[in-house]
């Protein structure tokens, strides 16, 4: 596709404003845009849960972010491989699983590719997120019985305003990057309001003579997003909604810099790929009708149900047409996948004892998966509390049931101990899981299952500092590694490795202290992994043992309250890796013995500033131009700068 340029979104935002103003809007008060809806926790995969494991939108409007692989890669536990390349999917961990096992959801709908069992998430806007919702450790496993890592939850913004309201935001910076996002939202009917945005990333140029160039050759990316909802108000405790979300993408795939051929990989200009060819397309499509039943305002108590589709296709392209002299391979191979579901989900809270039971029933491609879990938290006075939980997934191929508790004790009004531990229970899976199979029936079912003990504190003196200190042990077994090597005797090469079991040992720290308008925060992560040895290889390191990131900034008001002020500096380490890198025609991440790298650094500024209903934002990556890769062969900015502009209008 084409790149089209951002002002055609700037025009067409300005045609939405002017539409909204022949709507009459005289007898509304000046306040009526609300955030928050009548029924509150609706898209919560654990409504009325631990609001220390979120993060809300306020939160992520003054985080710098091209997409929401920055803002979930910024959190504690989370280990973040960036291609430093728009539109290509990274890859992260937590305590050493990575996000082929880490839930992705959307106002609890699950997201994970079909094939890849991942999730792009350039293809989810950030200005269309009202919370994220962060679980990790022994309990994630409750959510969809195989989110050994962890389950991210995303929860899209809801709108109650009877005046036209309009969001515009705009971004920029070097190799072509632009990012426009311009959304629409009002009451077009008594408790009926409608949404609807469209938003637009870009990365390089395929015009001219630049031969699909950004950073590097066949580096370009171009994609366009939209979202609706309309939700209507029945009751104050009936709500129902309806969205649809459609995003068409066209990604270059460079395969990396070819490194033994390359005198200086950080040379943008002069750096050789290895594949100046390959491409993706990628088409998707969601819908989503929910009903939400809230019967009593000072309660706990919430029923919904939902009913959701998908559409998924994915065309990867080696067509040896795009330069002169090609690679001499031809591919066209696409991939894909439909399902459509229904997940009921029900929160009580009886005598004090709080119930949380799911059940989601779906059908992707041929298969019929039912995934039911249920959680029960018993409090013990005011200093303990215990929470026992089960999951039974059954797709046909494989059936699990996963069982554990998690228990806090407030052993202090300021400190807090907690413990949890999850194990599966039955695991029975058919020969075509077990067996070693071909890369090119990559629709084959993973047959990994954990056990997870964890035990930790969390402390905080009030309005002052916060810290959490986590102990992780993780056990999977039958990990499936992925790999272009041989593994077995056989005479058919095999990409898929089975070994019996993985386990990785992690200590997990953060903290936040906060002194007046400065804070200063923090996080650290130690995770011993295995021993993997590479068929005839050297042993290899998947991801970085040590990672640490942090923070110093001011965010207070200025100029007589007008100016809301965030600006600072933060910081990254990781240690020496052997790293994993995509294997591109698949969408999958396979070991890499190219080379080790390590340690790496970086330092970055930020400036974040409300005027009015304007915010201006600033990114200045890799202030000391440190060379370092989180990818072979992915060189990151040597330097980068982002800036850009948000408004929000009333009318």
């Amino acid at each position: 596709m084409d790149r089209i340029s951002p002002t055609i979104l700037l025009l067409l935002y300005f045609v939405v404003v002017l539409r909204a103003q022949d709507v009459d809007t005289t007898q509304v008060r000046k306040d009526s845009v609300q955030y928050i809806i009548p029924i509150p926790e609706i898209g919560s995969v654990e409504p009325f849960g631990d609001t220390s494991r979120s993060m809300n939108a306020r939160q992520i409007t003054y985080t710098e972010y091209r997409s929401l692989y920055d803002i979930i890669g910024a959190a504690p536990e989370v280990f973040m491989r960036d291609l430093a390349s728009v539109g290509q999917r990274n890859q992260f961990f937590i305590a050493g699983i990575d996000d082929r096992n880490i839930a992705v959801f959307v106002d609890g709908i699950p997201y994970n590719d079909h094939y890849t069992g991942s999730m792009n998430l350039w293809q989810i806007p950030v200005d269309g997120i009202e919370r994220i919702e962060f679980r990790t450790g022994a309990g994630a496993l409750f959510y969809d019985g195989k989110s050994g890592g962890g389950a991210i939850n995303i929860v899209t913004k809801n709108f109650n305003n009877t005046r036209a309201m309009t969001r515009l935001r705009y971004s920029q910076g070097i190799s072509g990057y632009t990012n426009t996002d311009a959304m629409f939202a009002q009451n077009v009917l008594s408790g009926v309001n409608l949404s609807f945005a469209l938003a637009h990333y870009g990365f390089g140029s395929n015009k001219g003579n630049q031969n699909y160039r950004a950073r590097f050759y066949n580096s370009n990316s171009d994609s366009w997003m939209f979202r609706s909802k309309i939700r209507y108000t029945a009751t104050q405790w009936l709500n129902l909604s309806f969205s649809y979300t459609y995003d068409r993408t066209w990604t270059g795939l460079h395969g990396g810099v070819d490194y033994f051929n390359t005198p200086s990989i950080f040379d943008g200009i002069n750096a050789d790929v290895k594949n100046l060819e390959s491409y993706e397309k990628q088409f998707n499509s969601h819908y989503n009708f929910t009903a939400s039943y809230y019967p009593f305002q000072d309660s706990t108590m919430l029923a919904t149900l939902s009913l959701y589709s998908f559409g998924r296709l994915r065309e990867y392209r080696d067509e040896a047409n795009r330069i002169v002299f090609g690679n001499g391979i031809f591919i066209q191979q696409d991939f894909v996948s439909t399902g459509k579901g229904a997940k009921i989900q029900v929160l009580s809270n009886l005598s004090g004892i709080r119930l949380l039971g799911y059940a989601d029933l779906k059908r992707v491609q041929s298969n019929d998966i039912v995934t039911l879990g249920a959680k029960t938290e018993i409090p013990s006075g005011t200093f303990f509390t215990v929470a026992p939980f089960a999951t039974i997934m059954d797709d046909q191929e494989q059936f699990i049931a996963n069982g554990g508790v998690e228990g806090t004790l407030r052993v202090h009004p300021f400190v807090q101990l907690f413990g949890a531990v999850s194990q599966n229970l039955i695991h029975d899976y058919s020969s075509t899981v077990t067996i070693n199979a071909n890369i090119s029936d990559i629709d084959v079912r993973s047959r990994e299952t954990y056990s997870i003990i964890e035990a930790g504190t969390q402390f905080t003196i009030p309005d002052l500092f916060y810290g959490k200190i986590t102990v992780k042990r993780t056990t999977q077994y039958d990990p499936v590694v992925l790999d272009t090597m041989t593994f077995s005797s056989s005479q058919f090469p095999y990409d898929y490795f089975f070994p019996s079991q993985f386990t990785f040992n992690t200590l997990s720290a953060s903290g936040h202290l906060q002194w007046n308008e400065f804070h200063f925060e923090g996080s650290g992560n130690y995770v011993q992994q295995p021993s993997i040895q590479r068929f005839g290889k050297k042993p290899i390191t998947l991801f970085p043992e040590i990672t640490m990131k942090g923070s110093v900034y001011f965010h207070g008001l200025l100029a007589n309250g007008n100016l809301d002020l965030k600006i600072g500096v933060r910081g990254n380490y990781y240690s020496e890796q052997t790293g994993m890198r995509p294997y591109d025609i698949y969408g999958v991440w396979i070991p890499s013995t190219e080379l080790s790298f390590g340690p790496g650094v970086s330092l970055d500024f930020f400036a974040i500033g409300k005027i009015g209903s304007a915010y201006v934002h600033l990114m200045w990556e890799n202030l000391t131009a440190n060379q370092y890769l989180l990818s072979p062969v992915y060189p990151m900015f040597d330097r980068n700068i982002r800036f850009g502009l948000s408004w929000e209008f009333v009318d």
